[in-house]
């Protein structure tokens, strides 16, 4: 009798855990935790996310949406991902800016978590069901997606809306066209560059219902709805910023290719068209590489030859068609030597299924097949904690940047770009003694003297000299990716630069990783050797 009972329950836990939902649940909240303990809590926002704080908070105050008085924070495009968070910053309270930042990157986590289940649904549609939640896993413990979901920034939140218009393009129900080119409407306003889905998901519905009344009117009433969404959002962007954010940004890209065409452009960007598809092509070769490590890239063309021999041509055709939409905008970035990996995360659902296929045709071809699966699945864990482990390890300290940071901010009151200048602006917010409040409102930031672009200078003298009657005072350096040589220069040889005193170094103050310096500069010593080298 005890026997049975035993034997019963085994059953019941076997049972249990082959449940669909209860194996989602355990991969989402594996994956929430593998995100969440990579947060760097007490660090701000910068870049892109601290553009996107920003408007959310000024949303949330005022209770409407940003107009061009609020500065060139509140008018960029893409603004769909900061609307929604300004929901939750009005939500909730809190009376330092970190928390309300942190609030922000969980955001962006549960996003990406969220986006597990119709991952898995959407990968059901081209592939059995324990191959689909390979699929699945290998896009949930993506070590490049768990890392962007950590940054409080417009990729989950765009993927996921990606995810489902594919889920629900590729279902049956007589009300799934509404409810897809409705999604593409939100996925314009998350990124302006969702727009170009329109096109290749038209000309795929027509693919699959063919050409009727029943099917020509049902497309009309999508794209009705389409319309709808992106032009009521339009122009209430053009009453508030002067620009709609999604037509006016898209059709950016064939202006600036036209102007590089007819030699309009900025030279330092692109010689000529010729050298910016060179740029493009070499730039997106190169981080699709980065992208797919350590995994997918083996797996991915492993899988499509599988896909393809397999008889899943039509398929690998409807999926590749909307990696190469996708890629249109990626391709613009880089051809522009915007070197981020980034901008191919959105491409990944996609390629988790071309992968899938390669390991189901191993699975098939193996005796213990369960094993090699549970295998397969901890090789997946195992390499995505070892990739960031070992990234991490590589990356420069944050913490420490943050501390040097308080440290030039403290002492400067204008100051030269450095690599790692991108805590500078949160310094404003560290002596607030309330919170939330209006970017107008904060106490003026340092200054920051930029060295490419419009002004370029052959060497620190004259940086310096011209630099003088803007109140500089102090040369700040660092070892990281400078953008001109006269500043790691210093950082490299500052015994050759006598008017230049050393006043606080990192490694000098306890610091163990990023390495940085200030150097107040005395122009008494500065003159008197300039008119030495000029007699």
């Amino acid at each position: 009798m005890n026997q049975d009972n035993s034997n019963k329950s085994k059953r019941n836990i076997l049972s249990y855990f082959n449940n669909i939902w209860v194996i989602l649940a355990v991969i989402c909240t594996i994956g929430f935790l593998l995100r969440v303990i990579w947060i760097q809590h007490e660090l701000p926002l910068t870049a892109d996310s601290s553009g996107y704080f920003w408007y959310a908070i000024e949303t949330s105050i005022t209770g409407s949406f940003p107009n061009s008085e609020c500065g060139w924070r509140c008018t960029f495009p893409n603004t769909g991902w900061p609307s929604f968070v300004s929901i939750f910053f009005m939500i909730f309270s809190f009376d330092n800016y970190v928390d309300y930042m942190n609030l922000q990157r969980y955001l962006g986590v549960i996003m990406s978590v969220i986006t597990i289940i119709p991952m898995y649904y959407l990968s059901k549609v081209f592939i059995e069901k324990k191959y689909a939640m390979i699929a699945t896993l290998l896009f949930a413990f993506n070590p490049r997606i768990i890392e962007n979901s950590i940054l409080g920034i417009t990729e989950p939140i765009y993927i996921l809306a990606i995810v489902l218009m594919l889920y629900t393009f590729f279902q049956h129900g007589k009300n799934y066209p509404y409810i897809t080119f409705g999604i593409i409407g939100i996925i314009s306003i998350i990124r302006y560059e969702g727009l170009l889905l329109f096109v290749p998901i038209s000309l795929l519905y027509f693919y699959r219902y063919k050409f009727s009344k029943k099917i020509i009117l049902k497309y009309f009433i999508a794209i009705t709805v389409f319309l709808l969404i992106i032009i009521s959002w339009g122009i209430m962007k053009i009453d508030l910023t002067g620009s709609d954010g999604i037509i006016s940004h898209v059709s950016a890209g064939p202006n600036y290719y036209s102007n590089v065409i007819e030699n309009k452009h900025d030279p330092n960007e692109a010689k000529d068209f010729e050298d910016l598809l060179k740029t493009g092509i070499t730039n997106m070769v190169k981080f699709l590489g980065l992208a797919t490590l350590p995994l997918l890239t083996f797996l991915i063309p492993l899988g499509i030859y599988i896909m393809i021999s397999k008889g899943k041509l039509s398929n690998f055709l409807i999926l590749f068609s909307i990696v190469i939409v996708l890629l249109i905008s990626a391709f613009y970035a880089y051809s522009r030597n915007f070197q981020e990996v980034r901008y191919l995360l959105v491409i990944f659902p996609i390629f988790c299924i071309f992968s899938s296929f390669f390991i189901k045709n191993i699975t098939e071809k193996i005796k213990y097949k369960k094993s090699f699966l549970i295998l397969f699945i901890g090789i997946i864990i195992a390499s995505t904690i070892g990739f960031i482990e070992y990234k991490n390890v590589d990356d420069v300290n944050q913490v420490e940047v943050y501390e040097f940071s308080k440290v030039v901010y403290s002492t400067v009151s204008i100051t030269n770009y450095f690599p790692h200048a991108e805590y500078l602006d949160s310094m404003r917010m560290e002596s607030l003694e309330e919170f939330p409040i209006l970017r107008n409102d904060l106490p003026t930031g340092i200054p920051v003297l930029y060295t490419d672009h419009s002004i370029k200078y052959d060497n620190i003298e004259e940086f310096i000299e011209k630099n003088k009657i803007n109140g500089l005072t102090h040369i700040i350096v660092d070892e990281g990716d400078s953008r001109t040589d006269i500043f790691d220069n210093i950082f490299l040889n500052e015994e050759k630069y006598t008017y230049l005193t050393k006043i606080f170094d990192t490694f000098d103050n306890g610091y163990k990783d990023y390495h940085g310096k200030i150097f107040e500069i005395n122009y008494n010593e500065f003159y008197k050797l300039k008119g030495i080298m000029g007699s």
